[in-house]
Formats: structure tokens, C-alpha cells, sequence
């Protein structure tokens, strides 16, 4: 065991700063609590730790050698964000970091390439995708990642003294994917649809659904690689979002879309009539091709070409900005568009 660095290093987080990232979480993994209630003790547990080592100067506690492994199943909308969140809500403190992890084939050495000066600090991440396609490409690289779980050890070479220290990675979390039970998945709730919804206009009961998702997850989980299964802390089975996720999903998107026009700054959509849910039946459709990108994807289609025309053409300017909103409207059955000023609507 390595020491933790000292009180001018890392620091944890506070209680407010705990509260509103587990909110972040609640936000952005829509229909999803069980990952959520995963990820928040996750991140209690390692603030707890790394705050016994900074608060405690005499005969500190040493960090464990214990990273935590969480394995993600079931439906393919919300494991990659899932997999990257810690390092997400936590950017706005300048904490965590990501790694992903991709074997390469010609590798025979199956190396990880772990950076210790990402990967053994507080709130660290480090995601394997699709664990069971890294298995079929190398081996080897699932061996070495199943060694540095099973030890909670990574070196970090010392080039001037000759030496190399053990750091231990007790505050890291490595988060394995799995799509190992997808196509059964898929069969059960809807063979022509697109992983991880309910089919449109179901009878099928959320919660029965849920169970079956997780009895063919407990079942197919078994053809992954026991090193590996020996070492998952937590197995956490994603939730098919029905009808009312989807809709709380588009509005989080419309939400994020205002601020993301122009960064910094808040560009508000209004939308009228039936628009609102025109547009949302539209990006419906196109989720067995997009998944649930194409709930952004139909309000870029139609705001980006208007908005960005009408700031190239002078209409819209950084003064007259905070004074527009974009309307959404149908006109005949087809979807309108415009900027509307305040001097406008007065």
C-alpha cells in the first residue's frame, strides 16, 4: 500500500458537491435508479476514503488496494453513459479522469496501457467495452486486466532512482460493459425494434419486463470470462425505457440544446400547438436506427439550419440574443420554424 498525496493535493469533495452530482446523475440516466443508486455509493465510498486520508495527518490511513468493478448489462441506451458519468458531473470540480481501455489484436502482449497519473487518482475511471468482444480480440489483454483487478496495483516507474513503486487504485472504479445477453434481450421485448425500449404502445407490464431483462442477463453473463466475473463488485442490469422515459429524455435534450446552441449562452425554445409532440413522434421513429441520439437529432435537423443562417446573415447577433427565442410551429402538417425578438411579440 501507497500512501495518499498529501493535504496541498487532492482534495474531496463536500457534501453539496456530493448532493448536486448524484442529482447530475438522477438527471442524465433517465428511467435508470439502479445505476444511479450504484454509482452514488460508489462515489461515497471513495470521498470517504480519500477524506480520511487528507483530514487525518498523523498516521494517515493508507488507501486500499481495492478498485471498485461494476460490470453494466442489458439494454444498449444508457451503458456508455453510464460507463463515462463519474468523470462527467465531476469535471466541474476539476476531479476524475477517464480511461478507455481497447485491445488491439497484434498485441500479443495484451497491454493495457494504464497511466498511473490517471488511473491512481481519486475518482478515477476506467471503462472496457463489450468485455466479451475484447475476450474474442486478445486474450491476453483480459488476463492482464483481471491480474491488475484481482492485485489493485498498477507501477509507476521511478526513471531517476531505478525504481518502481506500487500505487494502489482503491479510489478508481473500472466499469465493464457486456452485450453478451443483447440479442436474447432483443427477441424478448421487441425483435424488430431497437435495444433497450419497450416496443410502442405495449401492454407489456415495465417491471415484468424488467425481470425477464434481468433473468436472461443472470443467464448469459455466465459465457464471460470467470477471471473477470471473480473480480465485478456489482452487476447492474439497465432498465427498456418505455413511452414516458422517452418523452423525459426529449425535454432534458431540448433543455441541453438551448444552452448548446451558442456555448454560454441560452437560446429558449418555445414551442406551439402540436409541435412539441410532432417533433417527438418523429425522433420516435427514428430510434430503431439512431437509438436515443434521435431525440437530439430532430431538433438539429430543424433549429440548426435556421439559427445558424440567420447569425451568418446578421439577423441574429450577440446583442439581439438574449432577446430571441426560437418557435416551433406546423403550419399545414409540416414543421416551422423562425426566431421571434422581443420587439416582435410587442
Amino acid at each position: 500500500m501507497s500512501n495518499p498525496p498529501k493535504r496541498t493535493g487532492y482534495q474531496p469533495l463536500t457534501w453539496e458537491q456530493l448532493e448536486e452530482t448524484i442529482a447530475f446523475f438522477r438527471e442524465r440516466l433517465v428511467g435508470q435508479p439502479e445505476v444511479v443508486e450504484t454509482l452514488a455509493h460508489v462515489l461515497y465510498k471513495q470521498n470517504a476514503l480519500l477524506k480520511r486520508a487528507v483530514e487525518h495527518e498523523e498516521g494517515r490511513p493508507s488507501i486500499p488496494a481495492d478498485p471498485t468493478v461494476l460490470l453494466l448489462a442489458g439494454g444498449s441506451w444508457g451503458k456508455s453513459l453510464a460507463a463515462r458519468l463519474i468523470p462527467m458531473a465531476l469535471a466541474r470540480y476539476g476531479q476524475g479522469s477517464l480511461t478507455v481501455l481497447t485491445p488491439l489484436p497484434q498485441d500479443p502482449e495484451g497491454t493495457l496501457y494504464l497511466d498511473p497519473r490517471l488511473v491512481a487518482v481519486p475518482f478515477a475511471t476506467i471503462v472496457v467495452e463489450n468485455i466479451e468482444v475484447a475476450y474474442q480480440m486478445n486474450v491476453r489483454f483480459v488476463g492482464n486486466l483481471a491480474h491488475v483487478l484481482s492485485t489493485g496495483l498498477i507501477p509507476l516507474v521511478d526513471e531517476t532512482h531505478g525504481m518502481v513503486h506500487p500505487i494502489p487504485l482503491g479510489l478508481a472504479t473500472f466499469v465493464l460493459t457486456t452485450g453478451v445477453a443483447d440479442a436474447e434481450i432483443r427477441q424478448f421485448l421487441h425483435p424488430e425494434g431497437r435495444l433497450g425500449f419497450l416496443p410502442p404502445e405495449t401492454e407489456m407490464d415495465p417491471e415484468e419486463a424488467y425481470e425477464e431483462v434481468r433473468r436472461i442477463c443472470e443467464r448469459s453473463l455466465r459465457q464471460l470470462p470467470p477471471e473477470i466475473l471473480r473480480q465485478v463488485d456489482e452487476t447492474v442490469i439497465l432498465r427498456p425505457l418505455g413511452e414516458d422515459d422517452l418523452r423525459q429524455i426529449f425535454d432534458l435534450e431540448i433543455a441541453y440544446f438551448e444552452q448548446g446552441i451558442f456555448p454560454g449562452r441560452h437560446l429558449p425554445i418555445r414551442f406551439e400547438g402540436n409541435a412539441h409532440d410532432s417533433l417527438f413522434q418523429e425522433a420516435r421513429q427514428g430510434l430503431e436506427v439512431y437509438g436515443v441520439h434521435a431525440l437530439r437529432r430532430v431538433l438539429q435537423r430543424y433549429i440548426d439550419p435556421v439559427v445558424y443562417r440567420a447569425y451568418n446573415a446578421g439577423q441574429l447577433t450577440e446583442e439581439n440574443l438574449e432577446a430571441t427565442q426560437i418557435v416551433i410551429a406546423l403550419q399545414d402538417g409540416k414543421v416551422q420554424v423562425r426566431l421571434v425578438t422581443d420587439a416582435d411579440e410587442g
